[in-house]
């Protein structure tokens, strides 16, 4: 693991992805946990923190809070080889763990993530804060893969709005130019690890293949950041208003 590069890939690109972090076996015992936790904890999780796909057969699109409801997701959150990493990126600051999360595009099912910076809903000021994508299956052009914009974390924060899209409430209002800031696929094995920037700009597609594209996201910050809690408090009524408009229907 050549951390210099990490962090100088990182800070000039908005991500980097680190190959092989996590060993077969390690991954066997991840997904041993999942199952325990999608049979005996997501029955009984909250709204905002379990998401459906809204098609027929409504798979599972994404777990929030992982970290509150699981010893060993909270464990794996400070994992050392995670926090070495978080260590090259921030060298001057101690790293905290903000939350863990598992995202899903099952076969022939998975919609659309639309493009958005993580900072809309994180609101952390200054921006020293990323996610940590660990790849549970195979993730290609195919089934859905991370995209992100190179670069584009240097802009700042953009305008975002409503998306009217369970599970990524906040959309960008206008694009940037994709010759400046080319799109680039985040394809990786299981057991690679992808960071990317708060600020980085991303999407995904749906999962066009037969087989899953399930990912676990761990959120880190820097301590020198702070949450914006006027912010906070605003996105967390935009939440609560799309989950009473999904429910009337």
């Amino acid at each position: 693991m050549d951390l210099k590069l990490i962090a100088e890939e990182f800070d000039r690109d908005g991500f980097a992805i680190i190959p092989e972090v996590f060993p077969a076996i390690d991954l066997r015992e991840i997904e041993r946990q999942m199952s325990h936790y999608i049979e005996q904890v997501v029955p009984h999780m909250n709204p905002g923190e379990v998401y459906y796909e809204d098609s027929g057969s409504r798979p599972l699109k994404a777990l929030h809070r992982m970290q509150q409801h699981s010893e060993f997701f909270s464990q794996l959150g400070e994992d050392p080889r995670l926090m070495t990493i978080m260590g090259s990126v921030w060298p001057d600051s101690e790293v905290a763990v903000e939350g863990v999360m598992c995202f899903f595009k099952m076969g022939r099912d998975g919609s659309v993530t639309p493009p958005h910076q993580d900072n809309a809903f994180q609101c952390w000021a200054p921006p020293l804060a990323l996610t940590a994508t660990i790849a549970i299956d195979r993730s290609t052009p195919d089934n859905g893969p991370l995209i992100c914009l190179r670069g584009s974390h240097h802009v700042g924060l953009l305008p975002h709005h409503p998306s009217g899209v369970m599970g990524f409430s906040q959309c960008l209002i206008d694009g940037v130019d994709t010759d400046v800031y080319p799109e680039v696929e985040i394809c990786m094995a299981p057991g690679d690890v992808a960071i990317h920037h708060i600020n980085t700009i991303h999407h995904s597609g749906s999962n066009r293949t037969d087989c899953a594209r399930r990912q676990l996201g761990i959120s880190f910050n820097s301590l020198l950041a702070k949450q914006n809690e006027v912010a906070l408090v605003e996105r967390r009524q935009i939440l609560a208003k799309l989950h009473e408009q999904h429910k009337e229907h």
